[in-house]
């Protein structure tokens, strides 16, 4: 097989000049249509095995009205990137407009997917993303990791509907889902997240341990929407133990769908300003713990709660603030008179979920859809959790 790029321009309105149609079916390839991409290029990965990692760069970026997409030819399920102990499988420093879509990304030491160097305007949509931990013990790791700091924060990164997780569970204390320090404007949304589990030590902080998804350090404005996530030892984690205060700023973690949570479903730590709404919480162990910040003690949390289905009382250290308004606690012996099916793992409501259904509370912000992307309210008023009941869905 010849390592010449096979490229067919195609006109397109939206680069007003020729969008270069890129098929790659070898390392050297790819690795060559990345290195030489430009505004528009949609680039076709065929069906195999990629023993590689790849480097997206600022000086080979899309635009707004051109982004470079980078996807599998025969669709999901087809192209695995296997990092083969590199210890980032795909990296975007700096590199602006691109989407990555339909790919498996494995085998990198430390981390699947990484942004730094003010990456901004990415879309990481319909990937599976997963066991990037060669790198023994876990320690610094996560399947996808942002980074800000001085050489400017990442921004405007989509994370949606990727399949993350853990197939096996190495030792170590620092590992997760999503991960991110010093980040702006991320949208994480519609995911299937699971089994970031199993923490051994605690080398640095609590909330590092095995969270599927966290934003920390200072991050801002950050939407977590519509995933579902299982089996994890923490859920998500809005704000944490990082490198500075306020760890998060706005922002809103809502019309999740959290199940089986080993610790804690929902951790809040030194986040101010934004809203944990809307969200159903089932199984595990705590379902919402508002804690201090170690590193900051100064620092306190101010974020809404309200109208989230519990599985248990929201845990507050003394000392923490938040509103909390219109939560209900749903307990393992009524949750077959509120889920349809939970058994199945089917937590939409019935209609004698009378606790729940028109009794949200009121928001000055309002959550205008539910889990399912449907339009809420469906009655008189909105319902507690993350599915709006509607008797014939």
């Amino acid at each position: 097989m010849t390592s010449t790029i096979a490229v067919m321009c195609v006109s397109t309105a939206a680069t007003a000049d020729s969008q270069r149609r890129i098929s790659v079916a070898t390392v050297p390839q790819l690795q060559a249509a990345i290195r030489t991409a430009q505004a528009g290029d949609l680039i076709l990965i065929a069906p195999g095995r990629y023993r590689t990692k790849l480097r997206f760069t600022a000086e080979a970026s899309g635009n707004e009205a051109a982004p470079i997409t980078v996807t599998a030819s025969d669709g999901p399920g087809t192209v695995v990137i296997d990092g083969a102990g590199a210890e980032i499988t795909i990296k975007f420093s700096g590199a602006t407009y691109i989407k990555l879509k339909a790919l498996d990304v494995t085998g990198g030491g430390k981390h699947g997917i990484f942004f730094d160097k003010g990456a901004h305007d990415i879309t990481v949509d319909g990937n599976r993303i997963y066991d990037n931990h060669a790198d023994y013990p876990m320690n610094s790791h996560a399947e996808v990791k942002g980074s800000g700091g001085k050489n400017g924060r990442t921004r405007k990164i989509t994370i949606s509907n990727n399949e993350i997780f853990h197939s096996t569970h190495p030792p170590g204390g620092n590992f997760q889902g999503i991960d991110c320090n010093f980040c702006e404007n991320y949208r994480i949304v519609g995911n299937y997240l699971h089994d970031i589990r199993e923490p051994t030590i605690e080398p640095t902080s609590h909330y590092d341990r095995g969270s599927c998804i966290q934003m920390k350090s200072n991050s801002r404005n950050t939407v977590i929407e519509r995933n579902q996530i299982s089996r994890c030892h923490i859920g998500i984690v809005f704000g944490g133990e990082g490198m500075a205060s306020p760890e998060h700023f706005g922002g809103s973690v809502r019309n999740n769908l959290i199940t089986d949570s080993s610790e804690i479903g929902i951790a809040i730590v030194n986040a101010v300003g934004g809203e944990v709404s809307h969200n159903t919480l089932v199984g595990g162990a705590d379902s919402i713990r508002i804690a201090p910040d170690i590193r900051f003690p100064d620092g306190k949390s101010d974020t809404n709660v309200t109208n989230n289905i519990l599985n248990n009382p929201v845990r507050r250290t003394p000392g923490q603030t938040s509103t909390m308004r219109g939560n209900v606690i749903v307990t393992g012996d009524n949750a077959n008179d509120v889920f349809r099916a939970p058994s199945k793992g089917d937590f939409r409501l019935r209609d004698s979920a009378s606790s729940l259904i028109d009794l949200a509370a009121k928001q000055d912000r309002p959550v205008t859809d539910d889990f399912d992307g449907e339009l809420r309210p469906y009655g008189k008023n909105s319902d507690v959790g993350a599915f709006e009941y509607r008797p014939n869905k």
